[in-house]
């Protein structure tokens, strides 16, 4: 799931989306990848109803989400479990507004996922975490990720390379529900894609990949 690292929005489909496999007992573990770009920013000033022409506002929001990228890679070279609860915990505070943001919460979430908070600040201001951050926006532009929140669904039962669906927008409990109620059967053939009823019902939401 491609997600601003600050967002509510995205905390809210990153919470139906790990909901809704608990409720149908996949063994998935979700992949979080944060992004950050000026669309991103403007979509997360609009959504909290703050001045998108204020540039100072601005630059502190794009400030903010890259660094939090940078945070959620810092924390996933101990564990990617870490790294989005870090991730959440940080979204759910600054619900409450980005006057909240600081050092002294980034401390205390380190420590609330219980981060090793030495080797967490010295990897945050890394090359490698930054290295990871620019491949993670070349991925988002190959797959035509668009907004955050945007999910990819992809099913390896019958393609080894698997086929799947890149969602652009929030994933709500519904949404959830049917693609996982929606997938390909055992026997289905190999060469035909997953989803394409859903896809079809959902065309302005729902791409195949």
């Amino acid at each position: 799931m491609f997600a601003n690292p600050i967002g509510g929005l995205c905390l809210n489909t990153e919470v139906n989306i790990i909901r809704g496999l608990k409720q149908h007992r996949l063994k998935v573990q979700p992949n979080l990848v944060p992004i950050t770009n000026m669309n991103v920013v403007t979509d997360f000033l609009e959504r909290n109803q703050l001045d998108t022409r204020d540039l100072i506002l601005r630059n502190q929001v794009m400030a903010i989400t890259f660094q939090s990228m940078l945070d959620y890679k810092a924390a996933s070279f101990q564990g990617n479990k870490k790294a989005r609860a870090f991730t959440m915990s940080l979204q759910d505070h600054l619900n409450e507004g980005l006057d909240c943001y600081s050092d002294d919460l980034i401390h205390t979430i380190a420590r609330e996922v219980h981060l090793d908070e030495q080797t967490f600040f010295t990897d945050r201001v890394s090359q490698l975490a930054k290295d990871l951050c620019e491949a993670d926006r070349q991925l988002a532009n190959n797959l035509g990720v668009k907004k955050t929140p945007s999910t990819v669904f992809i099913d390896y039962r019958q393609n080894i390379n698997g086929d799947g669906i890149l969602i652009n927008g929030a994933v709500t409990e519904d949404l959830i529900d049917q693609i996982l109620a929606k997938q390909l059967p055992q026997q289905q053939t190999i060469n035909q894609k997953p989803f394409l009823k859903l896809l079809n019902a959902n065309r302005a939401q729902l791409h195949l990949i």
